[in-house]
This record gives C-alpha cells, sequence and structure tokens, in this order.
C-alpha cells in the first residue's frame, strides 16, 4: 500500500520537520511506501522556482530521486473531480493541485499524509484513508 504525501508534508520532510518524519517512520512501519503524485512534485518544483534557492532545489531534487513519483491519469482526475465538487458543496472552494493530489490518492487507494484539515475531512467522507500532522506553528 501507499502513503500518498501532500506538499505540506513533501515540505516538512524536506525542512526535516520531526514530527512529519516521524509520522512517515511508524506509517513505514505499518507497510505504507511513500509516494508522490507528479502534482506535488510539480507543485514543489514550482515553489523552488519561484524562490530561486539553489540548495533547497538541490534538496528536493535529491528528495525526488528516492521516493516514487506517480502520474497523474484519467482515474486520478476523476476521484478529484469527485472531491472538488464535494467541497464546493460544503461552501470551501480548494486549491486545485491538493484536491488532485487526494484525488490521486484516492484512486490509487493510498493513505494521504496532510496538514490540511479541511481536505482531510471532505476526502474522508469519500472514503480516503487520511493521516492528518499536526500544524506546526512556524515563527
Amino acid at each position: 500500500m501507499g502513503l500518498t504525501l501532500d506538499t505540506s508534508a513533501l515540505i516538512d520532510l524536506l525542512r526535516g520537520d520531526r514530527r512529519t518524519l516521524a509520522a512517515i517512520d511508524r506509517l513505514e512501519g505499518e507497510g505504507l511506501t511513500p509516494v508522490l503524485s507528479s502534482v506535488a512534485a510539480f507543485e514543489a518544483l514550482s515553489g523552488i522556482e519561484f524562490t530561486r534557492s539553489l540548495a533547497e532545489r538541490a534538496m528536493l531534487e535529491l528528495t525526488l530521486k528516492q521516493i516514487p513519483i506517480e502520474p497523474f491519469d484519467l482515474d486520478s482526475a476523476r476521484r478529484a473531480g469527485q472531491l472538488r465538487a464535494e467541497l464546493f458543496r460544503a461552501g470551501k472552494s480548494p486549491g486545485a493541485p491538493d484536491v488532485m493530489i487526494a484525488g490521486h490518492a484516492l484512486a490509487q487507494g493510498h493513505t494521504l499524509l496532510t496538514r490540511d484539515k479541511g481536505l482531510a475531512a471532505s476526502a474522508s467522507a469519500l472514503g480516503l484513508s487520511v493521516v492528518l500532522l499536526e500544524t506546526v506553528q512556524r515563527a
């Protein structure tokens, strides 16, 4: 089984956040293999391009070589569409990349690792297994 890291979990991993690292270790111990949707890779890479940080780019590129990246396919698009419609019905206006990552996890039968409480609640309602990371206050 897979553990789809959303972009918030990927960023935490890159920053060495202890709670995120501990959660990933625990979930790997339960047989879940960390993976990334190509959408999370896109979102992280676009952030690096914006900041132009060579150190962050090198760290991200190394991480992208270590974690399998799965494509966002038609099944993922269908599930993401269902999730986004559900969020709209609930009066929320979700960002497309987050919904696409969750849709990918749904289509693949993965567990989603995220810090996004709203996305977690709605995705859970559609049957997605979600592990919600604690929100870390950053200075």
